[in-house]
């Protein structure tokens, strides 16, 4: 069999596990179902985009197979402090959740990481809003989790 027989196969197999479970789920109740239909959805789109990139791939089969090679590039640490300083922001991420709470700090984590990163003022921002709207509409609106109280209380 072709390998872009496989691949087609592969992926139609894919989606419908994907179908399969939001199907199943589809009579459960909200609470119990949104993980399944959040994921379920967007996995249905990205298995339809593969499954079309893989029909399209397989009458544009080459002659001679790509072989495949084993050669990586070794990862190397672009500042002098190396990893102390993924774990600096994590430990300030961590600090934050407890002095503001954890729908404001992970905002503001964002903010400062992808402009401090080297990103403008519109996609920091617009992640950060993102990030906010994500935390807001599916953990307050759809699931209801209860925060933890930050150090500062109720002035933010």
């Amino acid at each position: 069999m072709a390998r872009g027989m496989e691949r087609l196969l592969f992926t139609s197999l894919v989606g419908l596990v994907i179908f399969g479970a939001l199907w199943i789920a589809a009579d459960w109740p909200l609470r119990a179902s949104i993980v399944i239909l959040l994921l379920g959805g967007v996995g249905t789109v990205l298995a339809a985009v593969q499954w079309a990139t893989d029909f399209k791939s397989l009458g544009e089969e080459r002659s001679s197979p790509a072989r495949p090679t084993f050669d990586t590039a070794a990862i190397e640490h672009s500042g002098p402090w190396g990893t102390l300083e993924i774990w600096a922001w994590l430990w300030g991420l961590f600090a934050a959740i407890h002095v503001v709470g954890f729908p404001v700090a992970l905002p503001l984590f964002v903010l400062a990481y992808v402009k401090f990163y080297g990103g403008g003022w519109t996609t920091a921002c617009s992640m950060a809003v993102a990030t906010w709207g994500f935390l807001y509409g599916i953990f307050e609106k759809v699931l209801h989790v209860p925060w933890p109280p930050a150090l500062l209380g109720s002035w933010l």
